[in-house]
């Protein structure tokens, strides 16, 4: 990942320039053409500059944007004296580059990257790296719906499995098991997926407790693969992959 400062000149009114701002801000994570997370602005009564993490060194590429972006743009730029100034800092080393564009992927899984929630959760098959948003292909605004809910349910399951106690157990049922509701709403969204991506789409389960049987949860077919595969288990059938466990 890569790391820019974009610089906004902004006119006297500032209250009403941040909420612009903001919104700008929103509309390039929104698309995956920043991190949100690594957001950090600064500036004065003149200015305000915001250091990014992107994916890849084009990623602030006005031809990237989507609808909400460009209409975010169109409102923020009243308020600009000065077109935006955007320059390369370095390379980002807070994070493993483990996005990718997904031009060679055959197949994606629905899978949400660990630290960096604001990734888009559909990943590379071949090389379990998060595509961003902005290089997948345009999805329905119902299937972009259930799957941003998804995510957001997967995410606090997650944060309430590692960060806390009270609930651990419970968490990892809904994050391990192919008949928690959360799991039955990921294999859902992987069939709105595969329909509009016309490639397959897996879900991936995760498992942190116990030992994996060489049996799929679902069907009972064999599943573990070979060594040397992206994912220890898979299975074909039910579109769903894993890991081993602790």
């Amino acid at each position: 990942m890569f790391v820019y400062d974009i610089r906004f000149d902004l006119k006297p009114d500032l209250e009403d320039a941040d909420y612009a701002l903001t919104s700008f801000y929103c509309a390039l994570s929104g698309n995956n053409q920043i991190i949100f997370e690594t957001l950090n602005i600064s500036g004065n009564d003149e200015c305000r500059i915001a250091r990014v993490t992107v994916p890849y060194r084009d990623s602030l590429d006005q031809a990237h944007y989507d609808r909400c972006t460009r209409e975010a743009y169109e409102r923020l730029h009243s308020f600009l004296t000065k077109p935006i100034e955007i320059t390369f800092v370095g390379e980002d080393y807070s994070y493993d580059d483990d996005v990718c564009d997904g031009k060679e992927a055959n197949a994606y899984v629905l899978s949400s990257h660990p630290y960096l929630e604001d990734l888009s959760p559909i990943v590379c098959m071949e090389c379990r790296g998060n595509i961003p948003y902005y290089l997948l292909p345009k999805l329905s605004e119902s299937t972009q719906y259930a799957l941003d809910s998804w995510h957001c349910a997967y995410i606090a399951y997650d944060k309430l499995f590692y960060a806390t106690s009270v609930g651990e157990m419970q968490a990892h049922k809904m994050l391990s098991s192919t008949n928690s509701a959360l799991t039955k709403k990921g294999l859902e969204v992987c069939k709105l997926l595969e329909s509009e991506f016309g490639k397959p789409v897996y879900y991936f389960l995760y498992r942190f407790y116990g030992k994996h049987k060489r049996a799929c949860p679902i069907c009972g077919g064999d599943w573990k693969q070979p060594e040397g595969s992206t994912f220890d288990y898979q299975c074909d059938q039910c579109k769903i992959v894993s890991q081993k466990m602790i």
